[in-house]
C-alpha cells in the first residue's frame, strides 16, 4: 500500500478529533491550540517516554511496539485512560532535554495515562477504520 494511503487516514483521523473538540478547517490558532495539548499530555497526570536502546534498531521498535500495545491494555484493564503519543517522538530533542533521556535510547513514544475525562469530547469521538482486506494481505486461501 502506498504512503499516501496512511497520510490520508492520519489527516482524516485529525480532522474528527478537530471536529469533536470544535476546531474549524482553516482555524490555525486552534489547530496549533490543540496540538500543544501534545505537550500538555492531554491534561493527563503521567507520562511514559518508552524508548529503545538505538543499537535494537527495528527489532528494538518491534519490542517496544508489543509493550505499548500491553500497556495499554492494562492500564485500560485498571480503569486508566491512556494515549499514544508519536508527537513526542517526533520532537525528541525536546523531551529528551526536559527528561533527560541519555542519547544512546532512542524515543519512540510517549503515552499519557491517568483517570480519562468521560466528559471530555475528544474521549468521545472513534476514528474510522480501514476494512480488514486493506490491512491484512492473505497469502493462502
Amino acid at each position: 500500500m502506498h504512503f499516501t494511503v496512511y497520510r490520508e487516514r492520519r489527516r482524516a483521523s485529525g480532522w474528527q478529533l478537530y471536529q469533536a473538540v470544535g476546531v474549524e478547517r482553516g482555524d490555525r490558532e486552534a489547530s496549533a491550540l490543540q496540538a500543544f495539548e501534545n505537550f500538555r499530555f492531554f491534561g493527563a497526570p503521567h507520562v511514559a517516554i518508552i524508548t529503545t536502546d538505538a543499537v535494537h534498531g527495528v527489532y528494538g521498535a518491534v519490542d517496544t511496539g508489543l509493550y505499548v500495545g500491553t500497556f495499554l491494555l492494562a492500564a485500560r484493564s485498571l480503569g486508566l485512560g491512556a494515549i499514544p503519543q508519536a508527537a513526542l517522538a517526533s520532537h525528541s530533542p525536546l523531551i529528551r532535554k526536559h527528561f533527560d533521556i541519555p542519547a544512546d535510547r532512542k524515543i519512540l513514544v510517549g503515552i499519557s495515562f491517568g483517570f480519562a475525562d468521560t466528559d471530555h469530547p475528544a474521549n468521545n469521538y472513534r476514528t474510522t477504520r480501514a476494512p480488514l482486506n486493506e490491512v491484512v494481505t492473505r497469502i493462502r486461501e
